[in-house]
Formats: structure tokens, C-alpha cells, sequence
């Protein structure tokens, strides 16, 4: 990734083993007959404003150009084109992201863009199928769907479909019956990337509708020390009523009606023994945000896929992430490699008897551009796999840290506090 938001340089975030597979081996999954281990999770730390949940917006920025951009109209623009501002340079440069990922059938596979505002500038598609990559696909700045370009690996269905230059050729190919099933695959692949983005509280209920999810969901909430000792949903009368805008998207009314026409119950035991029904506003925010994100959680196990989380430590408490966690690290339950890279800024999850070094990144900042490093890339001499990184982390030595001057800060309020003073002052004696 490279010249996307505050990321000018060109940045990787690696979900590959680096070494000591004895080290939580089940954080990870093996691949290509064990020869490549995939890590279950990624915890990215720093600063605010440093950075960090732009990482999660670029793998979204990617997911969003596979499953929408074919269906762009001549001369629209590409909404993931957020070139890095700071620098003039940066301003007329393409967006350049790529991302390595494995298919539910075991495939690997690289996908490369660059684009501009209004252009695909770039666009290839690599296979490791048989552990030499191999050309899929490929389009430069001068190509349009008559010359992309095929690899001899494409085989199978239809591969060549008119688009618009502001268009993906996979987000064409894979969203139609005639193409290869394993370009749908792919786009499949993206399609089921879910998002919770930073203290975003609309969540579609409509999985709760399904009675085995929900009543898996209402004995997780039970059981994460909520007090509940059951949920229930129920519907609303008249909730089809309320009138929407016209221009809105449908997958948004959906959400915004299936909120307002369905209602959760939460029951508790009274000290005589009964259950007491509780509407969401009675109940605690993390208590409600369990029920709205404990499905998608459960659809990434039944997928295989990825989960970004996006500040996962202002949705629950410190031991609600840590199960989260070892959810994702037990082979029982993650059967098909899901995976959950999410930010934080809650150091507790520095704990090296439950994450290994490759899991954990830090992004800084300088000069406005952000950069990303592992914590597996500091010195094994000063940082072991055994080390506490916690304390490391808040003693300075790993970075990523705010960087206030509280003396600054105590100037400047009181150089408020004094004007504020004066002027009233000024206003009395007026």
C-alpha cells in the first residue's frame, strides 16, 4: 500500500508466520501443505491520529472496488481514491494497494492496483496454484477491456466483458454467471470481508431473525457475565411505516427498517426468581453491542473470512477482546482459517502468553505520514518472545506512544482561562 491517506511510503501489513511455529502454534494456519503458516489475528496499536484504522479502511478501499466498481457509469469517479494530501506530489499520484490472500478452496492468489480518480490504472492477478505465481490477468494505463491481457492460467467460462475505464476487470468478471468459477470465487472471497468501523452502532438485527443464530448469540451474551439470562426479538408494530429518502441505498433502508421493525429483550432473573424484560436503551452498551457484533463474529467463523475491527476496545472490556481472541485461536471452532486484524489502543492485549511478535503492529507518525512496524521486527536481543511487551510499550521503547507535552498543555489552558477572564471582565466594566 502506498499514497493512500496518511500512508505516503509504500507499507505492508503481513499476516505470514515469521519463524517459531512452536510459539502459539494455534494462532496460526498452516497452508500449501504446511509450508505457509497464516496468522488468526493482527492487533495494531498507536497513537490517535496516527494511523491506524487506515490500515482497516485499505483493505476495505480494495473490497469495495472488487464488489461495486463494476457497476460504475462512464466518468464516475473511485470514492477509495484518498491520495496522501500532504505533499503536492501525492495529490496527482495513483493509489497503489495490493493484497495476498488464500480462497476457501485453498488457492493463493495476489491482487495489485493503482488507480487514479476516475481510472484503473493497473490491474493484475497472480496465482501461487502451483507455488510459482503464475499471470492470471493483467491491464496497463492504455488498456480497456478489448486488451486486457490473460495469462494461461485462465481457463474455463468467459473472460472477456465490456467496462468502463473506472471499472475493475474482477469486479466485472466475478459478479457474472459466464465467468470461470474461480473468478467468482475471488469475488466471493471480498464480498464476505466484514467491517465494524470505530463507535458505529448500526448493526442489522436480521441475523437475529434466524432462530439458531440467535439463540447461539443469546447464550454467548448469558455467558460473557452480562447478567442476561436470555434474549429474545420481537417485532414492532407500524415499523414499515416510516418514510425514507428516495435516493438512499436499498442495503442501508434494509438495515434502517429491520431496526426499526424488530426489538431486542433482554431477560434477567429477579431475587424472587422471575424474569424481567429489559428494552436495549436499559442495558449497557457493551452489553447491546455483544448482540449486534457477536453474528458477524459467528459468520467469519461459518466463512473462513476476515473481520476488521476498527477500535475494539471501545465496544467491549478488556476480557470480552481477550475471548474474542482465543475464539479465533481455537482449532476447533476457527476450522476454516477466519481472521480478525483489529485496532486498539488497550495495552492489556501486549501479552506474550497469548500473542506472538509477528500479531502485533504499531503505526507512528512523522511529518503527517504514517508508517507500520511489527513488533517481530525489533532486535530478539531486547525483545524476546517471552518479554513483556506491555511494559516495553509503555515505558517508550517500542514507540508508538502519544507524544503530549503537558506543560504545553497546562500553558495553553491557562491562556484560555485568562481570556475567557478578561473578556468577561471587559464585558462588566462595559
Amino acid at each position: 500500500m502506498s499514497n493512500f491517506r496518511s500512508f505516503q511510503e509504500d507499507q505492508m501489513l503481513s499476516m505470514n508466520v515469521e519463524g517459531a511455529r512452536t510459539r502459539h502454534s494455534s494462532n496460526f494456519t498452516l497452508i500449501e501443505e504446511g509450508r505457509i503458516g497464516v496468522l488468526r489475528s493482527a492487533a495494531i496499536l498507536g497513537a490517535n491520529a496516527s494511523g491506524k484504522s487506515n490500515l482497516l479502511t485499505a483493505l476495505m478501499a480494495v473490497k469495495w472496488i472488487v464488489q461495486s466498481s463494476g457497476g460504475r457509469k462512464e466518468g464516475q469517479s473511485i470514492p477509495p481514491y484518498e491520495p496522501f494530501r500532504l505533499s503536492k506530489a501525492g495529490q496527482s499520484q495513483p493509489v497503489r494497494l495490493e493484497i495476498e490472500f488464500v480462497v476457501p478452496s485453498g488457492v493463493r492468489y495476489r491482487y495489485e492496483l493503482a488507480f487514479s480518480k476516475n481510472r484503473i490504472l493497473e490491474e493484475r492477478l497472480y496465482s501461487y496454484a502451483r507455488r510459482v505465481r503464475a499471470t492470471i490477468f493483467e491491464r496497463g494505463p492504455d488498456d480497456t477491456w478489448e486488451t486486457i491481457k490473460f495469462g494461461g492460467n485462465f481457463k474455463g467460462g468467459n473472460r472477456r466483458f465490456p467496462f468502463f475505464p473506472n471499472a475493475a476487470y474482477l469486479s466485472r468478471a466475478g459478479n457474472d454467471a459466464s465467468s470461470p468459477e474461480f473468478i467468482r470465487e475471488i469475488y466471493r472471497y471480498f464480498a464476505d470481508i466484514s467491517n465494524i468501523p470505530a463507535g458505529n452502532n448500526l448493526f442489522s438485527l436480521l441475523p437475529l431473525t434466524d432462530a439458531s443464530t440467535l439463540a447461539a448469540v443469546s447464550e454467548l451474551v448469558c455467558l460473557a457475565d452480562t447478567g442476561v439470562t436470555k434474549v429474545t426479538m420481537e417485532e414492532k408494530e407500524g415499523a414499515d411505516d416510516i418514510k425514507l429518502p428516495d435516493g438512499m441505498p436499498e442495503d442501508l433502508k434494509e438495515i434502517i427498517l429491520a431496526q426499526n421493525r424488530l426489538s431486542a429483550r433482554y431477560w434477567i432473573q429477579s431475587q424472587s426468581g422471575d424474569l424481567i424484560a429489559f428494552d436495549s436503551d436499559e442495558m449497557s452498551d457493551g452489553t447491546t453491542r455483544l448482540l449486534h457484533i457477536l453474528p458477524l463474529v459467528l459468520e467469519t467463523f461459518e466463512k473462513g473470512a476476515v473481520l476488521a475491527f476498527d477500535e475494539i476496545d471501545a465496544h467491549f472490556h478488556t476480557d470480552i477482546v481477550d475471548l474474542i481472541l482465543r475464539l479465533f485461536h481455537d482449532d476447533q471452532i476457527n476450522r476454516r482459517g477466519a481472521q480478525i486484524i483489529f485496532t486498539t489502543h488497550d495495552t492489556n492485549i501486549l501479552d506474550s502468553s497469548s500473542l506472538r511478535r509477528d500479531q502485533i503492529w504499531f503505526v507512528t507518525k512523522d511529518k503527517g505520514s504514517s508508517s507500520l512496524k511489527s513488533l517481530d521486527e525489533y532486535d530478539r536481543k531486547y525483545v524476546r518472545h517471552d518479554s513483556p511487551f506491555e511494559s516495553f510499550y509503555r515505558d517508550g521503547r517500542l514507540g508508538a506512544l502519544p507524544r503530549v507535552s503537558y506543560g504545553k498543555v497546562k500553558e495553553a489552558i491557562l491562556g484560555a482561562l485568562a481570556a475567557k477572564a478578561s473578556f468577561q471582565q471587559d464585558v462588566a466594566d462595559a
